[in-house]
């Protein structure tokens, strides 16, 4: 996923979000994801640290060019 230098969480979300649904409609598999559903039952991860904040830009949690970020699930309270 492309975003820019300096993007923000949000950014990234909606780039991986757009990502998905591209790919989908290329592979013809789930027309719909809910992907209110999804953050509110996944973290993005970065070395071990949540990405929390969307307003929080990447450059601030470390991330540079060609760096992974997961996702994991949360735990219930």
């Amino acid at each position: 996923v492309v975003v820019v230098q300096n993007a923000s969480v949000l950014d990234l979300k909606k780039a991986l979000r757009r990502h998905v649904q591209l790919r989908q409609a290329r592979q013809g598999g789930v027309q719909h994801l809910s992907w209110k559903y999804i953050w509110r039952t996944y973290h993005l991860t970065y070395a071990g640290e949540k990405l929390a904040d969307d307003r929080k830009k990447l450059r601030e949690y470390g991330i540079r060019n060609r760096d992974e970020v997961s996702f994991i699930k949360k735990l219930r309270k």
